[in-house]
């Protein structure tokens, strides 16, 4: 049987071990009912609770819309059971590969959490020195601006502005960029991340200074520079917990890593000959007993 007819294996998991595997234990007040199962309130809350981010931005943090998601999957959840799909072979097959990739996943995050290691200030130091190019900021500019579609319409924006209107004001008024609702604010951006003209044009000003209008593939744009940040090397102890968190992570891997070779040495495993892994040819001697790759001494 083709196993890509098949859903996703967790979908098995809830099969075999019942609808509580997904729509929780239930209890609490009713938000449906489905051909008399129970879809309480709290199930719903606990559910979205769950859901990973992406998941939960597609369905906007719609309460309504999970429980018709929930609805449509105790439907199919009750069809697959009166199918006796719970006791088909292909079914079960991928229930145990489902539980030990579970399994072997769930193993390894505990032995990397009951890992103990320390990370001395010395090696957080030593990895800062050697990785200096990683903690490098280009040089930063924030601008806001107003952008129109004709000329027009900037120059009588750049009027009002020049006039002594606030900035943001005019922004929010009349530019036609997403960013008017916070008064044009692009906030922090370095060379490379906008469109040419633009950014020469910010390079220009100084912090306060307004621009003339300046045309771009958009539109027409005013433009307010408000920050300017000098390129740098960020500070060691601005990255210190960054580094150690990392140094951390690589020692427990190590860790992990002595403990699976120590499983398989305390461990009592028979191979076949037919999957022996080939053994590598020792390197041949050089001659006159050198070290390999060495040319023999020659004689007086």
């Amino acid at each position: 049987m083709n196993r890509t007819a098949f859903p996703h294996p967790a979908f098995f998991l809830a099969v075999l071990f019942g609808l509580g595997g997904i729509l929780g234990c239930g209890g609490g007040k009713p938000a449906a009912t489905v051909n008399g199962k129970v879809i309480s309130e709290k199930e719903v809350e606990d559910r979205m609770a769950r859901l990973n981010p992406s998941t939960r931005a597609a369905l906007r943090n719609d309460k309504k819309r999970l429980l018709q998601e929930m609805i449509t999957e105790t439907l199919l959840m009750q069809e697959a059971r009166s199918r006796g799909l719970e006791r088909d072979a292909e079914v079960l097959r991928l229930v145990e590969e489902a539980k030990r990739q579970i399994l072997l996943g769930r193993l390894l995050e505990v032995m990397r959490e009951k890992a103990e290691v320390s990370v001395a200030p010395e090696e957080i130091a030593q990895v800062y020195q050697a990785n200096l190019d990683r903690f490098q900021e280009p040089e930063r500019f924030r601008a806001s601006h107003i952008l129109v579609k004709t000329r027009e319409e900037a120059e009588a924006a750049l009027k009002r502005v020049k006039g002594g209107e606030p900035f943001e004001e005019v922004a929010k008024q009349v530019s036609m960029d997403p960013t008017a609702v916070r008064g044009g604010d692009l906030g922090l951006f370095s060379e490379g991340q906008l469109i040419p003209a633009f950014e020469e044009a910010v390079k220009s000003l100084g912090i306060g200074q307004t621009s003339g209008i300046v045309q771009t593939e958009f539109g027409y744009h005013i433009i307010l520079l408000t920050e300017k940040k000098a390129a740098r090397t960020r500070p060691l102890e601005e990255v210190q917990g960054q580094i150690s968190s990392q140094i951390a992570e690589q020692k427990k891997q190590r860790l992990v890593e002595q403990a699976i070779q120590a499983m398989r040495a305390g461990a009592t495993i028979q191979v076949e000959p037919a999957f022996q892994p080939a053994v590598s040819a020792a390197p041949a001697e050089a001659p006159g007993g050198g070290i390999p790759g060495e040319a023999p001494s020659q004689g007086s």
